[in-house]
C-alpha cells in the first residue's frame, strides 16, 4: 500500500508541476498549450521512472528487458503475429463489405515521408509504452500492491492502460492567454471524457483486451520483447493501412472500425492473437512470474 500511495503522490506532483510550468513555457514555445502540458507530463513521468527505478542488471531482468539469445525471435514473434492478424482482420472487413481499396494520391516523396514516419512512430511507441505499462506499472503492482497475484496485476494494468487512452477525448476551452486554471481544466478533462461512457465503452473494452494480451505475452515469455514487437506491429499496421484502405465504419459495434479494438470483430481478432501467442511463446517462470499463478 505504501508503494501505491507513493505512486499516486508522485503522479499528483507531476500534474501540479506541469500545470505550473505549462503557462510559463507557453509564452516562449511555438506549440499549442495542450501539447505543452501533455509533453511536460510525459517528460516528468519518464524522468520520475528513471529517477526512482535504479537501472541495474536486476532491474532489467525484472522488467523483462535483459537481452537474451532468443530476444530477436521473441520480438519477431510478437511483431509478425500482430501484423499478419491485422492483415487478416482487414481481409475480413473486405469480405463483409466494410472496407474497400482507397489508395491515397501522394507523390513518391510524400509516400516515403509517410512510411518512414509510420516506422518511426511504431519504433518509439512500442518500446516506450511497454517499458512503462508492462515493465514498470505491471511489475510494481505485482510486487508491491497485489502481492504476487499475476492475474489481478494484469487486469489492473490493463484497466489503467485502457483508461489513459481517453484522456484527450474531450478538449476543454483554453483561453487565448492560458494560465494555471487552464492547466487544471486539462487535468479534469479525463473525468469529463469518461462521463460520455456510452461513446467510449466499446473502445475501452477493446483496449483492455489488448492490454491483457500484451501483459500475457510478457508474463508467459518472461520477456518484454514479445510485447514490444506486438505493440510495434499493431501501431505500424494501423498507421499505414489508412493510406491504402478505406473503411466504411458501418455497424461499428459489430464490425469495428480501422482502429480494430472498438467492435466485436476486432475483439475476436485480439483474442486470437493471444491464442496464437500461447502456441508460439514458451512459458517461462522468471521475473514476469508464471502465468499459472
Amino acid at each position: 500500500m505504501k508503494g501505491f500511495l507513493k505512486f499516486v503522490s508522485i503522479f499528483i506532483s507531476i500534474l501540479l508541476l506541469s500545470a505550473v510550468l505549462a503557462p510559463l513555457l507557453y509564452d516562449f514555445l511555438p506549440f499549442k498549450f495542450e501539447k505543452i502540458f501533455h509533453r511536460l507530463v510525459m517528460i516528468f513521468s519518464i524522468a520520475s521512472v528513471l529517477f526512482f527505478v535504479r537501472v541495474r542488471r536486476e532491474t532489467l531482468v525484472r522488467f523483462g528487458l535483459d537481452w537474451r539469445q532468443d530476444s530477436p525471435a521473441l520480438f519477431s514473434t510478437g511483431f509478425f503475429t500482430a501484423f499478419l492478424m491485422l492483415l487478416l482482420f482487414t481481409g475480413t472487413e473486405f469480405l463483409v463489405g466494410n472496407a474497400h481499396w482507397g489508395l491515397r494520391d501522394y507523390t513518391w516523396t510524400k509516400w516515403i515521408y509517410k512510411i518512414v514516419s509510420c516506422f518511426a512512430t511504431a519504433s518509439v511507441i512500442g518500446p516506450l509504452e511497454e517499458f512503462f505499462f508492462r515493465g514498470f506499472v505491471y511489475t510494481s503492482l505485482r510486487d508491491k500492491l497485489c502481492r504476487g497475484k499475476i492475474w489481478l496485476s494484469m487486469m489492473l494494468t490493463s484497466v489503467f492502460y485502457s483508461a489513459v487512452h481517453f484522456i484527450n477525448l474531450r478538449r476543454p476551452f483554453i483561453s487565448p492567454d492560458p494560465g494555471f486554471m487552464d492547466s487544471l481544466k486539462l487535468i479534469a478533462a479525463p473525468v469529463q471524457s469518461f462521463a460520455d461512457w456510452q461513446g467510449v465503452w466499446p473502445a475501452a473494452i477493446g483496449l483492455f483486451l489488448f492490454g491483457m494480451v500484451l501483459n500475457y505475452a510478457f508474463v508467459r515469455s518472461g520477456s518484454l520483447y514479445p510485447s514490444i514487437g506486438l505493440h510495434a506491429g499493431c501501431v505500424l499496421f494501423l498507421r499505414t493501412v489508412g493510406y491504402f484502405v478505406k473503411f466504411e465504419e458501418q455497424h461499428k459495434l459489430l464490425l469495428s472500425s480501422r482502429k480494430v479494438y472498438d467492435g466485436v470483430l476486432g475483439w475476436i481478432f485480439l483474442l486470437l492473437i493471444g491464442l496464437i501467442l500461447t502456441k508460439f511463446l514458451r512459458p517461462k517462470t522468471v521475473s514476469a512470474g508464471p502465468i499459472s499463478s
